[in-house]
């Protein structure tokens, strides 16, 4: 078991070594932050997954502020992999983290495209907020933000789709590259890839198959079905789809 947090919520660490400081707040609402200062590697890492599993074994709502954290390494980056599949096989748990922009763990989470596959949010206040302590409030919003996701990739899909319409060459086509937008759920995306006509159209066999940029996928509402160096289709899960479906008619 790791150490239980004192009066402050803060571990009873060793405090000859601040920079492993793990600091654990049990908050209202059956949520936890716990916040990782200085630098963290193989020789913490351990340490940080006991503490995330003795919280999720009382707590449902767990958010790791990565804002004062000044290294992480793929140890670490297991760790945080491992909480979030958690919370994905079990519902009503959830998973969130704080990372400041254009800081190492940031740079290390957007290289291995877990920006996108993890809730990140900027500020402590937001992913709490996020969390609400109350848990109807809370899911809705969950819901909310997956069919958000799929209502971008749709209008992304959309566009291409005109596109497509707009071209001087035949579906069947398989010797041009045409460019089209990302059809990934980020409605900020801005950025492009290249298919023939042929492949664009094989890539959207199904209303729920998408074309996007490799990494730019969410597993929380799609599957990736097949991926190239350049693309990958995505494939939406169908409750989802019906969901969004039902939502806006």
């Amino acid at each position: 078991m790791p150490p239980p947090p004192d009066h402050e919520g803060r571990s009873r660490m060793d405090a000859s070594a601040p920079r492993n400081d793990v600091i654990v707040q049990d908050l209202e609402g059956d949520r936890w932050l716990v916040t990782l200062q200085g630098e963290h590697d193989v020789s913490t890492a351990a340490a940080v997954r006991a503490q995330l599993e003795a919280i999720f074994r009382t707590g449902t709502a767990v958010v790791v502020d990565l804002s004062k954290t000044s290294f992480i390494d793929s140890s670490v980056l297991a760790v945080l992999i491992d909480a979030n599949t958690l919370t994905e096989e079990h519902e009503g748990k959830r998973f969130g983290l704080v990372v400041a922009p254009d800081t190492p763990p940031e740079r290390l989470l957007r290289l291995v495209g877990l920006l996108r596959r993890l809730d990140v949010f900027r500020s402590v206040e937001e992913a709490l907020a996020e969390f609400d302590d109350d848990d109807v409030v809370s899911l809705r919003r969950w819901k909310d933000r997956k069919q958000r996701i799929i209502k971008n990739e749709q209008a992304f899909r959309d566009y291409n789709n005109r596109r497509l319409e707009a071209e001087d060459v035949a579906p069947t086509d398989t010797e041009e590259l045409l460019p089209f937008v990302c059809e990934c759920g980020d409605e900020d995306c801005i950025e492009t890839l290249a298919v023939t006509a042929a492949q664009f159209v094989e890539a959207h066999g199904a209303p729920n198959l998408f074309l996007v940029k490799p990494g730019h996928v969410y597993p929380d509402v799609e599957r990736v079905v097949a991926e190239q160096p350049t693309y990958a289709i995505v494939e939406k899960y169908a409750d989802l789809l019906r969901g969004t479906e039902e939502a806006t008619s």
